[in-house]
């Protein structure tokens, strides 16, 4: 109700469901303008905030060390904020150190390499062709040779695909470093007030909404941070995991950039269903125009590595708690990547996982206030 020098105005009552539904019109009438612009307002607001988000981000991200550490060795605060980003700290020293330069080296060289990996494939299809020229009756070898430079220029970009993310994605890391240092100096300060943070957030959530309301909200955040961390920390171990068996068993059959592709590999795993198939593309691509025989061991190896995750590593790791459908999990991969990249592909899993919970039990209470049962 508004009121105007103590009077009320009329029908003002109305003015939100008008509001609501002029809303409602234009998302079905225009979705892709209105997405576009969230999209844009969200962007907005993570470049103004980047840096706080980047604190938050390796807060939460560090604070369940904080939290085992304080709870098993019962040690101070202080203490426990200094082990674990001494130790955080070395870690991307030594990844800096060892595994950065290795990896730049093989994206280079597979770079400079290319062009040859092509002309040779292209001097092998020719030597074929000529073979083949006593028996052919049906025009193949005219077929071949029309499509041949065409089939060479999309082999050449399709492979270049993997090399030039990587390569923009090098340049662009240098405008994360300033992000990244400064949101780590901020996550120590988050860490160490982190109890106040709460119950500030805590006590405004009781000032704005009636009790009954902030208890729920409270109540459902918790269960979100229990649901997104379990899942994102446990496909973080999962994948890290995978990534380490991937590169010892490339290294074993002496696979060209083993380094490289366990990487890719280990990277894309987070992506459930959709990331290992990607993952292995660049690998028996690349691996096919070195060594073709070769090529087929990298796929079967990939191919066991995901299966294995699959059928037994996810599972243990993360457990059954956060399990959702496949066609809920490749739901959230398209709309994830349509509206936020990469990263949508990443998060959209855990985020529809959360908000599949919070529907469950919505309808669950429901069917229960109706007396029906479905067990």
């Amino acid at each position: 109700m508004l009121l105007f020098k103590g009077k009320k105005i009329p029908h003002s009552d109305y003015i939100p469901i008008i509001i609501i539904g002029l809303l409602l019109y234009k998302l079905i009438n225009n979705p892709s303008i209105v997405l576009s612009e969230m999209k844009g307002i969200l962007k907005y607001i993570t470049s103004l905030f980047a840096y706080i988000i980047w604190g938050f981000a390796i807060a939460y991200f560090l604070n369940p060390l904080m939290v085992l550490l304080e709870k098993k060795l019962k040690i101070r605060r202080i203490f426990s904020i200094s082990i674990i980003y001494v130790v955080f700290i070395a870690t991307l020293g030594i990844l800096i150190t060892f595994i950065t330069p290795a990896i730049t080296s093989s994206v280079k060289q597979l770079a400079n390499d290319i062009p040859d990996y092509i002309e040779t494939t292209e001097a092998k299809i020719n030597e074929t062709i000529e073979k083949l020229k006593s028996y052919d009756k049906y025009g193949v070898e005219t077929y071949i040779k029309n499509n041949l430079e065409r089939f060479s220029s999309k082999i050449n970009n399709f492979v270049n695909v993997p090399v030039n993310f990587l390569l923009t994605s090098t340049i662009s890391l240098t405008s994360y470093i300033l992000k990244f240092l400064i949101g780590l100096i901020i996550s120590i300060y988050i860490l160490a007030d982190k109890e106040k943070i709460i119950k500030g957030a805590k006590k405004l959530t009781y000032a704005l909404l009636n009790k009954k309301t902030a208890f729920n909200l409270i109540s459902n955040l918790k269960k979100s941070n229990y649901i997104f961390s379990k899942y994102m920390f446990g496909k973080a171990l999962d994948s890290l995991i995978i990534g380490i068996l991937c590169l010892i068993l490339l290294s074993v059959f002496r696979v060209k950039f083993a380094l490289l592709f366990s990487l890719i590999v280990g990277v894309t795993n987070m992506i459930p269903y959709v990331g290992p198939f990607v993952g292995a593309i660049p690998a028996v691509v690349v691996t096919l125009f070195i060594n073709p025989i070769q090529a087929i061991w990298v796929a079967i190896i990939i191919f066991l590595l995901q299966q294995f995750d699959g059928w037994y590593l996810g599972p243990k790791i993360i457990g059954d708690q956060v399990g959702v459908s496949p066609l809920l999990i490749i739901t959230a991969i398209i709309v994830g990547g349509g509206m936020f990249g990469a990263s949508g592909m990443f998060l959209g899993v855990p985020v529809f996982t959360v908000i599949k919970a919070f529907v469950d039990e919505y309808v669950e209470k429901k069917l229960k206030a109706k007396g029906f049962s479905f067990d």
